[in-house]
């Protein structure tokens, strides 16, 4: 199963998204997941074993990465094909610059998904972290994303780390006051600071601007400090302490100054978190830790 503290015939429109479901029949019970996926795939061993472990097959809601696993009739098994072809982040590629027996720090490229997408797993910070942490003899780990980060954005993401000896400690983490700051470069000019207090409201799909009509919304409060203007755009500054992170991109497109770059075009999308800054809720230390800048970034950089 995915290591996170986290978890019939298709119609066109799945076919569409990349996305196949089908139901186990009774002369397929018992069968492993990639003789599964051989026979209503069309795969060969090696292809099928190759997309079960990045992380795109679910049997029911939950991920499985094991190839040898048997299915039963009657379940349903979603898959999705786009994963076997991520490129894996190595682990020694990561830039950690906080680690302790409790959480992990990286800082993460643009266009590297911090944790696993519904899609996938490879190729995702928190997996690379997983097999870092098992180099290091930790005995099968478990990461929790505590916030989450936009792939396209870049910056500090912050994990919980342990091992299968301890219980999960991801709580604790989630619900700190947390000081994140981020920079972002909005399209058009902000001449001076404003701000943003439309509700939000979470969904199963993640977060979006509430509606009149939404009675359970969260308040929110994003305030934009200008840095820079240039080409167009406006590098400004936000903090955020309990608020998601996806908060800044809804609240600068309801202000009519969406965050330049749109990451599902592949573009890299100008956010970063630069700080995080807290108090360790298991060991009372304080932490204080920055992001190397990107270039957009950074006003004294052209």
């Amino acid at each position: 199963m995915n290591r996170s503290d986290e978890p019939t015939q298709p119609g066109p429109a799945a076919q569409a998204a990349g996305r196949v479901r089908v139901r186990v029949i009774s002369m397929e019970d018992g069968m492993t997941l990639r003789q599964l996926l051989g026979r209503r795939l069309g795969l060969g061993v090696s292809a099928a074993s190759d997309l079960i472990r990045a992380g795109g097959v679910y049997i029911g809601n939950v991920r499985t990465c094991i190839p040898t696993l048997r299915v039963r009739e009657g379940e349903r098994v979603t898959i999705y094909a786009s994963a076997s072809s991520a490129q894996p982040l190595a682990p020694e590629s990561l830039v950690v610059v906080h680690r302790d027996d409790h959480c992990v720090i990286v800082d993460k490229p643009h266009g590297v998904p911090a944790a696993a997408t519904r899609e996938g797993s490879r190729g995702a910070v928190s997996q690379a972290l997983v097999q870092l942490l098992a180099r290091d003899g930790v005995l099968r780990p478990y990461v929790g994303l505590v916030h989450a980060l936009e792939p396209g954005a870049a910056g500090l993401a912050l994990f919980t780390a342990r091992g299968q000896d301890r219980s999960s400690f991801l709580p604790k983490f989630s619900e700190l006051d947390m000081l994140r700051v981020y920079r972002a470069r909005l399209s058009g000019h902000v001449p001076e600071v404003m701000f943003c207090e439309t509700p939000l409201v979470r969904t199963n799909a993640g977060v979006r601007l509430a509606r009149p009509e939404d009675r359970e919304v969260v308040a929110a409060r994003t305030e934009f400090r200008p840095l820079a203007a240039e080409d167009g755009g406006t590098l400004v500054e936000v903090e955020l302490r309990r608020g998601p992170t996806e908060q800044i991109s809804l609240h600068a497109q309801a202000l009519e100054r969406p965050i330049i770059g749109r990451a599902a075009a592949g573009e890299v999308l100008e956010l970063a978190c630069v700080r995080l800054a807290f108090t360790h809720p298991l060991t009372g230390v304080a932490v204080d830790v920055r992001a190397e800048v990107p270039p957009w970034a950074n006003p004294g950089a052209n």
